[in-house]
């Protein structure tokens, strides 16, 4: 890259100081750019008091097919509304570990693909692809709007071998999910 200095669109906030592509996993850092006002993590109102620096190791999306992990060099803030806070970036949640990109992509795969083949496309461990898949989840479950059913439909189906059951509950029109619960009897569903 002739131009260290640019500053990448997915990186909102942020230059490229060097790149090491000699180390096993592409290691990027990342300086913050100093015509970017940060902003604080609780309330995110600009803020220019910096209480201290601080680096995270953070992994991204790979580059032709190699892992990424930028090293970002993070600020405190002082902000004065809220105290000591580390500061707001878009493309990262926060004490995350993974980018939002690539949060986003492995739950994308997740849809298509095992646990485990997206867990070694990416490189990352399974239970950390479990978490991405079920956080993507709960976010379209809260985005859904309030179920208003006409009709309801009741089934029951069977919990492992033997005779353990749990039942369900439907919307007969839109054929969505209103309950389950273990158990077939009446006072279960009551």
């Amino acid at each position: 890259m002739p131009n260290a200095t640019s500053f990448p669109p997915f990186w909102e906030g942020f230059s490229v100081v060097s790149i090491n592509a000699d180390a096993a996993p592409l290691q990027i850092e990342l300086e913050p750019n100093p015509l970017h006002l940060p902003r604080c993590g609780s309330c995110q109102q600009p803020c220019s008091s910096i209480h201290e620096y601080c680096t995270r190791r953070i992994r991204d999306l790979p580059i032709l097919g190699r892992p990424v992990v930028l090293q970002v060099r993070l600020r405190r803030l002082s902000c004065f509304r809220c105290g000591q806070r580390m500061e707001w970036i878009s493309w990262l949640q926060r004490h995350a570990r993974l980018t939002q990109r690539l949060a986003d992509a492995v739950a994308l795969c997740c849809a298509r693909l095992p646990t485990r083949h997206v867990a070694e496309m990416f490189g990352l461990h399974w239970g950390t692809v479990r978490l991405l898949e079920r956080r993507a989840l709960e976010a379209k479950l809260t985005a859904l709007s309030a179920p208003q059913p006409k009709r309801l439909v009741m089934d029951e189906f069977a919990l492992y071998k033997g005779h353990r059951y749990a039942s369900v509950v439907l919307d007969a029109e839109t054929r969505r999910v209103l309950w389950i619960g273990e158990g077939r009897s009446r006072e279960s569903i009551r």
